[in-house]
């Protein structure tokens, strides 16, 4: 520990030892602000590279999203599996990917804590590829549910590591559109697996129309699985580790140009130091007390668990596994027009994720959840309208002898409940979808990121596995006006988010800190970053001022 003590010593010794520790540390964070980044770098582009792979892992996850919602509208699938588009057993389909979720949330952080966040992508990609092959091979409905289960625990172990590994390396002066696109990558893989689906639903043979979609599960998985073996580890867990020097080398090569003198580097490697701890809980895969043992650690478990459930119960999965009943609500059946505007939808979302992530840094992650979530509520209370409107004297879904019987108003009203389908995806997507996963790990520390991070995969898994299991009979059962549920529920969320999620734009993850200690949060978080952020970050005593 004497020798680690020195190379932090010798890491942050760049500037004039002459000068008290406060006066550096104010001419670091001056030197930063006034320093001109440009994405178009050549170190800039190697970290691409690294988070690209860390991406991977969110199309791992949306293609299952919309591969599961198009094999719902396959009639070889429905046929060779017993199964329709709604009801019970369809619920229990999609539900156990998510209690496979559930069920691995304990064993994530360990392997993050203790391994590394690369090989917490490791694990859930080869746990994914050994699921694909149970559920690709089967010949009964229970292994075919087992193989889910496999996937939703393997899938589970890339939600902790890769969103955590992206917000850890990004580059702090665009850490908002960085992260922010790890979770848009979820659209890639769910246009990959619409159009898959969609091309499959012509094979004549019915047992390869539904199997091919499945074994293609392994094309990513296999990639991350090679890839991680080339990243650089996380210099947030090396310092959590001891590790100084490789730390250093890690910030100097992606944020510094090469240079370790670089001042971003040198500030990182100094608020590091003073918060990153090698005693912390981390290292006892039992110990969660830290998550709320201190008023900043309830603020941000109520961050964690918020955005964890509200990502998932805003309405968005139905769109994702109901949409072939969303279609249907509205007069919609043929099989291939159904499968192709599957296809559709995830295309238009990705334009409004990736227009998302890179809007986190210029207006803020506080004004995207607030005012999407409002539009959300909107978007279902007019839907719950035109399909009324679309299906009069019908709850249910309709089939097709009633579709060809619509009348040219219904088809209007039926065509503009398809519309606002598509504009809820794109809206949600453009507010929710980069914050997903990155606002979680934005508002935790080094000690509790994995852990936190799997808590909060345990709430949105629970959240998912709920609404997706009750979505079934509630569409059989009440047809549009499930609706109704969210138009009260997002209008909800946004005054819990209003009063309760602070604004985490344009602090390092380690300043944060300043925010979440505060008596309110939110408001603390609306004041603008100082010299005196920084110094408060460094825990300097409270008589020594910023002078300017």
């Amino acid at each position: 520990m004497a020798r680690s003590m020195n190379e932090k010593e010798a890491m942050g010794a760049h500037h004039d030892d002459a000068l008290p520790e406060s006066d550096v540390t104010v001419q670091l964070a001056h030197d930063v602000d006034n320093t001109n980044y440009s994405p178009w770098s050549k170190s800039m582009f190697r970290l691409y590279l690294v988070l690209a792979c860390a991406y991977l892992c969110g199309c791992l996850n949306g293609y299952d999203g919309s591969l599961m919602g198009g094999l719902n509208g396959m009639k070889a699938y429905q046929t060779y599996f017993h199964m329709s588009t709604a009801g019970s057993g369809t619920g229990l389909v999609f539900a156990m990917y998510n209690i496979g979720s559930v069920a691995a949330v304990f064993f994530t952080a360990p392997v993050n804590d203790w391994f590394g966040l690369r090989w917490g992508m490791f694990t859930g990609a080869l746990v994914i590829i050994i699921g694909t092959c149970v559920q690709a091979t089967t010949h009964t409905k229970s292994q075919f549910i087992g193989g889910r289960f496999v996937l939703g625990f393997g899938v589970s172990f890339c939600c902790v590591s890769a969103p955590c590994y992206v917000s850890e390396m990004a580059h702090p002066k665009w850490r908002g559109t960085l992260t922010g696109l790890y979770n848009t990558t979820w659209y890639i893989g769910s246009i990959i697996a619409s159009w898959v689906v969609y091309g499959c639903s012509y094979i004549e043979n019915n047992e390869d129309a539904w199997r091919i979609p499945i074994w293609c599960q392994m094309i990513t998985s296999g990639i991350v699985c090679l890839g991680v073996f080339w990243l650089p580890e996380s210099p947030r867990w090396l310092m959590a580790q001891d590790r100084y020097e490789e730390a250093a080398k890690i910030l100097a090569t992606y944020h510094g140009e090469g240079q370790l003198d670089h001042p971003l580097v040198q500030l990182q490697l100094k608020e590091m130091s003073n918060q990153i701890s090698s005693e912390a809980s981390d290292k006892k895969w039992y110990d969660y007390h830290e998550l709320w043992n201190t008023h900043s650690a309830r603020r941000r478990l109520i961050c964690v668990l918020g955005m964890a459930c509200f990502g998932q119960l805003s309405g968005n999965s139905l769109s994702s596994y109901y949409l072939v009943n969303m279609l249907k609500s509205a007069g919609i059946t043929d099989e291939h027009k159904v499968l192709a505007l599957n296809g559709i939808n995830p295309a238009l979302s990705l334009i409004g994720a990736v227009s998302g992530a890179h809007m986190t840094d210029v207006v803020g992650r506080r004004p995207l959840l607030l005012y999407t979530i409002v539009f959300s509520s909107i978007c279902f209370a007019i839907m719950t309208g035109t399909s009324k409107l679309a299906m009069p004297g019908h709850v249910g879904n309709l089939d097709d002898a009633d579709t060809e019987a619509l009348t040219p108003s219904q088809r209007a009203a039926a065509n503009t409940t398809i519309a606002f389908i598509f504009l809820f995806g794109i809206v949600f997507s453009f507010g929710w979808t980069a914050l997903q996963s990155m606002y979680i790990a934005e508002t935790l520390p080094t000690a509790t990121r994995a852990k936190g991070t799997a808590v909060g995969n345990f709430a949105s898994a629970a959240s998912s596995v709920v609404l997706q299991y009750s979505s079934g009979p509630a569409f059989e059962k009440i047809g549009y006006y499930f609706y109704l549920v969210f138009v009260f529920w997002d209008l909800i969320e946004g005054v819990v988010i209003f009063f309760y999620f602070p604004e985490t734009k344009d602090r390092t993850l380690e300043e944060l800190e300043e925010v979440f200690s505060a008596p309110n949060p939110v408001k603390k978080s609306l004041e603008k970053r100082s010299a005196q952020t920084v110094l408060n970050t460094m825990g300097a005593p409270d008589d020594e001022k910023v002078t300017i």
